[in-house]
């Protein structure tokens, strides 16, 4: 992604969801920081480029260039690296566990990335026009809410534990896109 379609994808959609998320919970601000993000989003898609570059058999050209999934996967992984969202009201008694730790940066970064596979479902299937059609799995609570929290809370946990497992997410995204599809054709679960 050009830096250029990176800069208008951080004011339409990272600083929407930014605003929703710090109208929501007014103890947390948004740090205005595109550039920032942008030279994180670069090293994540060449560190992703140098993991996936003898996977395949494509020509070099098609390798040069990830896929929606992939590209998805390494904005999420640079907006959590960069944490954008910062709490207003630093509590010094607090003992920083894991439990109580906020996750907003997190849950601004799979949302971003979200919206960038939905950004592309949107081009090739209207029938998609929003987070709020996505389909996700169902969760043994039935609420689909329940899901994303779950992935947000495992992107914490991999952040305070290990790292940012980007192919991973890259697969994550891929297999919640499929499963949308097949939801939305009437395909079975």
């Amino acid at each position: 992604m050009k830096r250029e379609v990176f800069e208008e994808f951080f004011n339409k959609t990272i600083r929407t969801l930014a605003k929703g998320i710090c109208d929501q919970h007014k103890e947390f601000s948004f740090t205005d920081n595109f550039d920032g993000l942008f030279e994180e989003y670069l090293t994540q898609k060449t560190l992703l480029k140098m993991l996936v570059k003898n996977m395949d058999d494509s020509s070099s050209e098609e390798r040069s260039r990830l896929d929606r999934h992939k590209v998805a996967a390494c904005i999420t992984v640079s907006i959590m690296k960069t944490r954008l969202l910062h709490s207003n009201n630093l509590d010094e008694d607090n003992d920083y566990s894991l439990l109580e730790a906020s996750r907003m940066n997190e849950q601004l970064a799979f949302l971003c990335g979200l919206n960038v596979i939905i950004s592309y479902m949107v081009k090739t299937d209207p029938k998609t026009s929003a987070i709020k059609d996505f389909k996700f799995p169902p969760t043994r609570y039935q609420d689909e809410s329940e899901f994303i929290d779950s992935i947000i809370r495992g992107l914490y946990y991999s952040n305070a534990s290990s790292g940012f497992p980007t192919l991973l997410l890259s697969n994550i995204f891929f297999l919640l896109e499929e499963y949308h599809i097949l939801n939305v054709r009437g395909g079975q679960t």
